[in-house]
């Protein structure tokens, strides 16, 4: 089992408070019966698999099936102190390079403090924002598991554009552009309107096929153009889901002319709300691939030498 160290980025560190005290906590991390339901999983997702061998030197293997997807993870224990610190290596594979985590719980009141270091791997140091949303969310479903009601679901999903980023930069930015795909598939967009600055605000309404209108806005929180957007978003006018106040997060890492896009969307009341949303955004941003590789060949087109 290999191990990244070399060239790796620096350590990516997420705090959580719980209201679990540490023994509590502790043994939750090293229980094969419940913890296929917390780590690892992801709104929708089935878990398949889950073995725990929880001595040093002991691993574990926890699968889980997200739609015609089986993600696999493995790794091995390499401190194991109750009820403080536990120490894993961790990989998607039993093969291949493994990164190093390092979980630490103190005592805080009648509750704890669990914080979570990952020393990534340099191959994932260009999506460490949705390896952190990624722990994160674990944490959110580790709070759920030992009695709490946690703060929401997260949506972390990747999607790769032929376009450069400063098109997908401007087709989210955009009003004329979020007028293009900013709706699930087989709606259509009524309207946008975006007042593109920190604190602005961004206002947008769709048509369902059965006529019903739907309608959502958010504020400005991040604007790094053309590579990181961070905005608000939340329902004007939806029947479907309750009520929340939630945060996207939409970074653009741009290579050899296409755009990895990492999107993030977080706090989402229910796991039900989440794969709804799942399943809106995956339709949106199929027209959002096809604005872009429409928009990227016009502008292709546009550098080309003009004939005389």
């Amino acid at each position: 089992m290999g191990l990244a160290t070399d060239l790796a980025p620096p350590a990516l560190v997420v705090s959580r408070r719980f209201a679990a005290p540490p023994t509590l906590l502790f043994d939750a991390w090293l229980n094969s019966k419940a913890i296929g339901k917390w780590l690892f999983a992801t709104p929708g997702g089935l878990s398949t698999h889950a073995e725990i061998d929880a001595r040093v030197g002991g691993g574990f293997a926890i699968h889980e099936r997200r739609g015609e997807t089986l993600a696999t993870h493995f790794g091995e224990f390499r401190e194991i102190v109750r009820p403080r610190r536990i120490v894993f290596t961790f990989g998607n594979g039993k093969d291949g390079l493994f990164s190093l985590v390092t979980v630490e719980i103190e005592a805080d009141g009648a509750g704890s403090v669990l914080t979570l270091t990952h020393q990534l791997s340099p191959e994932w140091a260009s999506i460490d924002a949705s390896v952190r949303a990624g722990w994160e969310s674990i944490l959110e479903g580790l709070a759920r598991a030992t009695g709490e009601e946690g703060q929401g679901y997260t949506l972390i999903m990747h999607r790769t554009f032929e376009a450069p980023r400063i098109l997908l930069w401007k087709a989210w930015t955009e009003a004329d552009h979020l007028l293009r795909w900013l709706c699930p598939a087989g709606f259509n967009v009524l309207f946008a309107e975006s007042d593109l600055r920190v604190g602005g605000v961004w206002r947008s309404g769709m048509r369902s096929p059965e006529g019903e209108d739907f309608i959502h806005c958010g504020e400005y929180l991040e604007l790094q153009k053309p590579t990181r957007l961070v905005f608000t978003h939340r329902w004007e006018s939806n029947r479907l889901e309750p009520r929340a106040n939630t945060k996207i997060t939409v970074i653009l890492n741009e290579s050899g002319g296409t755009t990895q896009m990492i999107f993030i969307h977080a706090g989402l009341a229910t796991e039900e709300s989440a794969c709804s949303h799942q399943h809106g955004w995956t339709g949106a941003f199929e027209s959002l691939a096809q604005c872009a590789s429409e928009s990227a060949s016009r502008f292709l087109d546009s550098r080309q030498p003009r004939e005389r």
